[in-house]
């Protein structure tokens, strides 16, 4: 009875720490709480341990090998990533879970992209792809450079590429048409940034006309250049890297330059001469990312760090300290500065502070790619997975009195930024929707001419044949005709021959005759004239017998 009661107790007490733990589980709490047993690496004794809270909400798997690259749509629904597999992947944020798998391509996806309901991914084999969000068809397929695509850009109107031929590109994203090559660069360009017309036009521009839309690209050269969208030409070219260039962006007047280096140091620039502002140094090795958000800079580097920079003086006002490998990715929002690095992790410091907030353990292998979308982070890593991750809790920290006030300013901007986006997207849309209408009227008209010059040519090759038929009718005719002659003339002459032959005939029997004749007469004369009388008789005996 005892022992019955006992068991009895045991799964009570059971059941209730399920109760328990499902309760936990509905109030958000995934098990901080709870502890597990780890080795004390000094005594080799077990001990119980808390356990570490993940924060992570999903795994995205699917990806046969590692994830190069990762871009979010303008409507933050689709999150895109391309791989070593050859293929590209787009997810839905709203369902969380796979939506489309992009095959097509015959190498390794390079760079990615989703803009108004189309993917555009660039590979390996030299191509970029255009695809349907929609139903994951390819639309279309882009030829031309002579080396693997290294980045790409659309902006709706325009296509870029950029390439280890030396060469960027610009496309028709619609039909993939080539528009302009740009050329100058003496090794392979890898970053590239695109300035409107609306942020690229100044007073100190020399050249309005050419300089409406502008393209920054940089290169292994040391290089970055700008090029006019009009021309293709370059307008200046920024010289003073010692090492190449790996990553570019322009303050939010699209007036300064910043540009990364393998030289560890970043430099500013007058965007539109060339000449040179400032040189951040600071870094102990390669500058692979930054970010300028108002007159701030933030940069990711392979010596383990990133930095804060004022951009008005170049001074480091802050490095973000924990990673213990290569910084690959960097993001700047709403006061929060997210990493993801080389040591399979990600982190969240206080943008100001440069307090480590958070740690996101997980990845077997390097982080390469993040994203921020309704406060979760996705992580894109070379063990080809995405994961996501809960950063709702997360609080940035109040320094000053004034903090509250430029808080409130800078969502103000941010609102301003985000009206004057929509309207342009707004704009956009319908200067593309005219440009599609225009260049289908011009379609239309192009196959209503090429009709008309069809109907022609063939109305003039029906002309062209009965013309011919009628010259082979005569030409029949007039053999028919000639042949009819010729027959006649040929009858004409065999009867004519046959009369003359028996005209000749007659005659040479009457000169036969007649010479009979004479030969009788010759014969009667060489008679006498009793001979001739007894010859006489015997005829007349003969005829009467």
């Amino acid at each position: 009875m005892g022992s019955g009661s006992s068991k009895k107790m045991k799964q009570i007490e059971k059941e209730e720490k399920e109760r328990a733990d499902i309760k936990k589980k509905k109030n958000g709490d995934d098990g901080s709480d709870e502890e597990e047993e780890v080795i004390d690496e000094k005594t080799g004794k077990k001990k119980k341990k808390k356990k570490e809270k993940t924060y992570l909400i999903k795994t995205l798997t699917g990806h046969q090998k590692g994830i190069n690259c990762m871009g979010v749509s303008d409507d933050k629904k689709y999150v895109i990533t391309g791989s070593e597999d050859h293929t590209a992947r787009v997810w839905s944020v709203e369902q969380v879970k796979l939506h489309h798998t992009l095959k097509g391509h015959k190498a390794y996806v390079t760079c990615c992209q989703i803009l108004e309901g189309s993917a555009y991914t660039g590979s390996a084999d030299k191509t970029v792809r255009k695809w349907s969000v929609k139903s994951g068809e390819c639309q279309v397929v882009i030829e031309g450079h002579g080396a693997p695509i290294n980045r790409l850009i659309c902006t709706g109107d325009f296509l870029f590429t950029s390439s280890y031929d030396r060469t960027a590109m610009c496309w028709d994203p619609d039909d993939g048409e080539l528009l302009h090559i740009f050329r100058g660069h003496r090794r392979g360009v890898t970053p590239m940034m695109y300035i409107p017309a609306e942020d690229a036009l100044n007073d100190d521009v020399v050249d309005i006309e050419s300089n409406k839309d502008i393209l920054i690209t940089g290169a292994a050269d040391g290089l970055a250049k700008s090029w006019s969208m009009d021309s293709g030409d370059c307008l200046a070219t920024f010289k003073g890297h010692k090492g190449a260039v790996l990553c570019l962006n322009s303050d939010p007047a699209g007036s300064v330059l910043y540009t990364g280096s393998t030289d560890y140091t970043i430099k500013s620039w007058n965007i539109h001469t060339g000449e040179i502002y400032k040189t951040f140094e600071g870094h102990q090795g390669s500058v692979l990312c930054i970010q300028v958000f108002s007159k701030l800079m933030y940069s990711g580097s392979s010596d383990q760090f990133a930095k804060c920079w004022v951009t008005e003086f170049g001074d480091c006002t802050r490095t973000y300290i924990g990673h213990k490998h290569t910084v690959s990715a960097i993001k700047f929002y709403d006061g929060l500065f997210y990493t993801g690095s080389g040591d399979n992790q990600a982190r969240v410091f206080d943008a100001k502070s440069g307090t480590l907030k958070r740690t996101f353990k997980g990845h077997e292998f390097a982080i390469n790619a993040i994203a921020i979308i309704d406060k979760r982070l996705y992580t894109a890593s070379h063990d080809g997975e995405v994961r996501i991750w809960d950063c709702s809790d997360l609080k940035i920290e109040n320094l000053g009195v004034g903090d509250d006030d430029d808080d409130e300013e800078k969502e103000k901007k941010r609102l301003e930024k985000e009206k004057k986006k929509q309207e342009k997207k707004e704009k956009k849309a319908k200067e593309k929707e005219e440009k599609k209408k225009a260049k289908e009227e011009k379609k239309k008209q192009q196959q209503q001419q090429k009709q008309l010059v069809t109907n022609n040519n063939e109305k003039n090759e029906e002309g062209k044949t009965k013309s011919t038929e009628e010259e082979e009718n005569i030409e029949d005719n007039k053999e028919e005709k000639e042949s009819l002659q010729e027959k006649n003339n040929f009858e004409k002459n065999e009867k004519g021959d046959d009369e003359s032959s028996m005209a000749s005939e007659k005659k040479d029997s009457v000169k036969a005759d007649n010479e009979d004749d004479d030969d009788v007469l010759d014969e009667l004369d060489d008679f006498s004239d009793e001979e001739l009388d007894k010859e006489v008789e015997n005829i007349d005996k003969n005829m009467q017998d």
